[in-house]
């Protein structure tokens, strides 16, 4: 299973709002293109702006992952269909999303579907990553899902693909705000606390083939 998460801001111009509508769109039309029969999962994950927990960033208006089987490469999609998106992309967003994504293996820790009020938590150092996770699991039971993210530079275009400079991601979800507040704060000590970035986002789901 191959995994890209990105880590983007909104094209200047857009209110918040302007931009979510736009970035349904760029979806819709990723979701369009050949590559889209090997897909697996497709999360748009909104940040909740302003952000609800202390150390939380209000600096970027989107997080996605991209989940693919493995085998999506095996014939690469078409250079009009490469272009098409890549425009696409620069009316929806800052920059080029090549230039703010990670391939990476995922490692989950609690099993659960995608969706819910999710804390994405970006650490350049994957020991702290994992520790964190280990103090999310013992929540147990309030969690939607807990995955750990790890950098992987055999994606399939190499290590230059990855050009967020973080080593890890971890997934901490639960149903509602107020779960993922009460597992986040809860032993007064913040979740949110050793990561370089952490964004808190409710996931929009555009695509599920993990939980048939």
């Amino acid at each position: 299973m191959l995994k890209l998460i990105y880590l983007a801001k909104r094209k200047p111009g857009f209110t918040f709002d302007q931009f979510v509508r736009r970035w349904r769109m760029h979806g819709a039309r990723g979701m369009e293109q050949s590559l889209w029969e090997k897909a697996l999962g497709y999360v748009q994950a909104e940040p909740v702006l302003p952000p609800p927990f202390a150390s939380a960033s209000s600096e970027y208006d989107a997080v996605a992952s991209f989940i693919l089987r493995d085998d999506a490469f095996d014939v690469p999609p078409t250079r009009e269909e490469g272009a098409a998106m890549a425009a696409d992309e620069l009316e929806t967003f800052a920059g080029p999303i090549p230039l703010v994504s990670l391939w990476v293996r995922e490692e989950r820790l609690v099993e659960g579907g995608l969706g819910g009020h999710t804390a994405f938590l970006f650490f350049a150092d994957a020991v702290a990553a994992r520790r964190t996770a280990e103090r999310a699991a013992t929540a147990g039971d309030r969690l939607r899902r807990l995955v750990v993210n790890l950098r992987s530079d055999d994606g399939p275009f190499g290590p230059g693909a990855n050009t967020l400079p973080y080593d890890a991601v971890v997934e901490v979800a639960a149903e509602d705000q107020a779960t993922l507040k009460s597992v986040v704060e809860g032993d007064g000590s913040s979740l949110l606390a050793d990561a370089d970035i952490a964004v808190v986002t409710r996931e929009a789901v555009l695509w599920d083939r993990l939980s048939a």
